[in-house]
């Protein structure tokens, strides 16, 4: 079976693209998060929009989420517009909701094994082991991280359908309410830990 990875050239890291409509709430609140929970592990992580509000900041409400969280580097986002150069370089692109893995997979059909919802991802995650992952890679540490997602990946289909769909999504919050924002950073949240120790525990001590 050829390895989602074929097409791609040796690199130093593992690059995980992380998209949102805008690319100023969602996105980028996810990947700073990333970048903390996986932070010993060889991984780039980087965020785009769909339709980005290029240049802009992270949204003031988000940003407050940020500062709480200590995730001092998400003062320094600036949005950016999806490309088809980007999706070319992800070994793992994770989208805020179905829709954006839909424009994702129109954009690079090729890109469909790599490409989940955040918390499809984490979804799936959850039933990975190590054994799953030992047996597609060899030791080294890019070898585990692709390993994961071949591994995800295997799953999808397997597992009994939701009964809520929108389960699948991160909701959009912005220019909604206060309590959006909050149930948005809350359905992010735990799909960004499951996520984070899958490719962490995968890797183990490096």
């Amino acid at each position: 079976m050829l390895s989602l990875f074929d097409k791609t050239p040796d690199r130093s890291s593992f690059n995980i693209l992380v998209v949102c409509t805008g690319n100023i709430c969602r996105s980028p609140l996810g990947e700073s998060l990333l970048r903390n929970e996986l932070s010993r592990l060889p991984v780039k992580i980087s965020s785009a929009g769909t339709h980005a509000l290029v240049g802009q900041p992270m949204h003031g409400p988000v940003q407050n989420f940020a500062d709480e969280f200590g995730l001092s580097d998400a003062a320094l986002h600036e949005a950016q517009q999806l490309t088809i150069g980007m999706l070319k370089e992800s070994d793992l692109i994770l989208a805020m909701d179905r829709g954006h893995r839909r424009e994702i997979v129109e954009m690079l059909p090729r890109a469909s094994r790599l490409t989940f919802t955040l918390r499809e991802f984490a979804r799936l995650a959850d039933q990975v082991s190590n054994e799953d992952i030992a047996m597609r890679s060899g030791h080294s540490p890019l070898e585990l991280l692709r390993s994961v997602v071949e591994s995800v990946a295997q799953l999808r289909g397997t597992l009994p359908l939701l009964d809520d769909p929108l389960q699948e999504d991160v909701v959009d919050p912005y220019g909604k309410d206060q309590g959006t924002y909050k149930l948005s950073v809350g359905q992010l949240l735990p799909a960004v830990d499951a996520s984070a120790r899958l490719f962490n525990d995968a890797v183990g001590e490096i």
